[in-house]
């Protein structure tokens, strides 16, 4: 096994727990439904507004020179004013150096990997597909090989130890944001069942 190929595993196998947790958090979003997507969106939105932010606080495009080609959050941004949403707050999260930033890239460019599976699930619904430039942005673009080969060709120079730390945190910012907009479900519903009782 390559060094290269041996971060990468060691990338996966840190975030694994963290990945399965976001999976199944985002999995009860209806995407079918003008609700389900919309809450979908909006907590999309609390964590690639506040990882992509605090890669550019941190120099990503040093880093990563197609960075103003991988960034996602105007497509977002464009997607939700397209159903009438506001840009929710973003949730902390900070990068310190440069490993926290390849750490966090690994977790947020992995998360476009489903957006052409999720778009065909909203491609039934006119109104929902016009607002899916987040889902389909970069589609068609090598961006998950081409950072691969970024991220092997730089960061396996950094400790281990740190890019994992980042990555697990990243996926932890989509979780936390996936928790609330599932709760903030909840709490739409309960409102909707009791002005419904006389």
């Amino acid at each position: 096994m390559n060094e290269a190929s041996s971060l990468r595993l060691a990338l996966r196998g840190a975030t694994a727990p963290h990945h399965q947790e976001v999976d199944a958090l985002f999995s009860v979003f209806a995407l079918e439904t003008h609700q389900g997507y919309r809450a979908f969106l909006r907590a999309h939105a609390q964590a690639v507004w506040p990882l992509e932010l605090a890669l550019e606080a941190a120099g990503v495009a040093r880093l990563l020179p197609d960075w103003p080609q991988r960034r996602r959050r105007f497509a977002l941004a464009q997607d939700l004013r397209r159903l009438g949403l506001v840009v929710p707050a973003p949730l902390d999260y900070r990068c310190a150096d440069a490993a926290a930033c390849w750490g966090t890239l690994y977790t947020l460019e992995g998360s476009r990997l489903g957006g052409a599976l999720l778009a065909r699930r909203v491609a039934g619904m006119p109104e929902l597909t016009a607002a899916s430039a987040y889902l389909t942005h970069g589609a068609g673009q090598p961006l998950w090989p081409t950072f691969l080969g970024q991220l092997e060709g730089t960061a396996g120079r950094m400790p281990l130890a740190a890019l994992c730390e980042a990555a697990c945190r990243a996926f932890e910012c989509f979780a936390r944001a996936g928790r609330l907009a599932a709760q903030e479900m909840v709490d739409n519903a309960d409102a909707r069942l009791a002005r419904s009782i006389p």
